[in-house]
């Protein structure tokens, strides 16, 4: 009896420790890139500042202010640009594998990016409230607007079957095309007819399929553009920045810093803040890094509205760790 207990206990030990060590190893979802002011809610229910280099756990929800972006990468094929003035939210994140296999669009566009012929490890759908799909592989907006009830498709790359939510009607939208579906508003709300077995199919119109606008190929061509000249920035940047480096030892940049010296970061702040970081507004938050030995910013430690209001200022604050 002894020796099951004392092998029952070594097996659970084993199992733990594997599932620990999957969890370490996990690499996605992660956040690669933002620009502009963008939010992360994540398990805890806290609204902080999204920056880049984060991994999601267990659940998220993303927004994106008017003119900002925020690039998720779901796994090493497949992408997700969160375009301006948008919220995503991501209900199921597998702690063991990272797999989110359900991304939901509240309001706004999502770009779906992912490489062709590559292997999918497991399937991901989109879901709005006039629509849910599979997208496939290539590169495609969807867009939602509930105080429209409108969906739209526009496929940049590739091809997909596009439909409503449940629908029985759709059509095949190719590259260089788009589509919208016109849902109905009751009271505000997307009306939908609801058959026997619970299934819900909103009502309104399947549109044809039209080629994309020169405004739509107008507007891609601006961003694309305005999205390279932001990467040659940060090149510079970074160039600029490894110059400054001297035989003092700084490693780390953004700001300056020597390995294992912290920094307090008042993010969310703006030009219209001059001095103390304002924690006190809901979209602003004292955030404490180290300088860690890759000459990377780590340890990301949101600070209460206490010790934010002494330790931050609108500047970075960069000195000793006071831990």
């Amino acid at each position: 009896m002894f020796r099951s207990l004392l092998a029952l206990l070594f097996l659970s030990v084993a199992v733990l420790g594997s599932q620990s060590f999957a969890a370490a190893n996990v690499q996605y979802p992660k956040i690669t890139k933002t620009h502009g002011m963008v939010w992360l809610t994540g398990k805890d229910g806290r609204k902080v500042t999204a920056v880049a280099k984060t991994r999601l756990i267990e659940k998220a929800t993303l927004e994106t202010s008017l003119g900002a972006e925020a690039i998720l990468e779901l796994d090493a094929n497949r992408m997700l640009v969160i375009e301006s003035g948008t919220e995503v939210f991501i209900p199921a994140i597998s702690w063991e594998t990272g797999e989110s296999p359900l991304v939901i669009i509240k309001s706004g566009s999502v770009r779906w990016k992912e490489k062709v012929h590559e292997k999918r490890a497991y399937n991901i759908a989109v879901r709005s409230d006039l629509f849910e799909m599979i997208p496939p592989a290539g590169d495609m907006v969807f867009s939602i607007e509930p105080e429209k009830a409108l969906a739209t498709v526009k496929v940049y790359e590739g091809s997909m079957e596009f439909s409503a939510l449940n629908g029985e009607e759709s059509v095949q939208v190719k590259s260089g095309q788009k589509v919208s579906f016109q849902g109905i508003l009751e009271e505000g709300k997307v009306a939908y007819d609801v058959l026997l077995q619970g299934k819900k199919i909103p009502r309104g119109q399947l549109g044809k399929v039209q080629p994309l606008a020169k405004e739509d190929l107008a507007a891609e061509a601006k961003k694309r553009k305005e999205q390279e000249a932001r990467e040659a920035k940060e090149r510079r940047d970074a160039a600029k920045a490894a110059a400054a480096f001297d035989a003092s030892g700084m490693i780390c940049s953004k700001p300056s810093a020597k390995f294992n010296q912290c920094a307090w970061i008042c993010e969310g702040a703006t030009k219209k803040d001059k001095k103390d970081c304002p924690v006190t507004r809901p979209d602003v938050s004292c955030v404490r890094y180290r300088c860690n030995a890759n000459g990377e910013w780590a340890e990301k430690t949101v600070l209460n509205a206490q010790n934010g209001s002494k330790n931050c200022t609108v500047q970075p604050v960069v000195a000793t760790c006071d831990y």
